[in-house]
């Protein structure tokens, strides 16, 4: 299992750069975006996506406390933030009166070929399924 350095404040850096996220956790590059789907009883997001290879794939999130969604390009990766971004903490603070020094929430974000976020993700921890 992954582990992600967490922090216990919420302090945004305002420069982007690799060191500020973990390598690329899943790679589907030449993918295509197919939809999404959000379920408040379940607290989960679902990405359906067509591999380079026409299999179907989805990534699903669970609990899930919030996530945005620019559809501009296709996607072609996941990785997780390790340094808090200004979206996460402000889901974190929607989720706690007080961020706690340890919680089990992380930021994923899906990508674009200039590893751009198409989408953000905050959320306990996900499934990549190819089907």
């Amino acid at each position: 299992m992954l582990k992600v350095a967490e922090r216990a404040f919420c302090q945004v850096n305002h420069f982007h750069n690799d060191f500020n996220y973990i390598t690329m956790l899943v790679d589907f590059f030449d993918s295509e975006y197919v939809s999404q789907h959000y379920s408040l009883q379940d607290e989960t997001y679902t990405i359906h996506l067509l591999l380079w290879n026409n299999k179907p794939a989805k990534i699903v999130f669970w609990g899930v406390i919030g996530f945005y969604f620019f559809p501009i390009a296709n996607p072609i990766g996941l990785r997780c933030e390790i340094s808090p971004s200004q979206f996460f903490c402000d889901m974190l603070s929607f989720e706690f009166e007080t961020i706690p020094n340890q919680h089990e929430y992380k930021c994923y974000e899906i990508l674009n070929v200039d590893e751009a976020p198409l989408i953000k993700v905050v959320s306990q921890g996900y499934n990549y399924i190819v089907e």
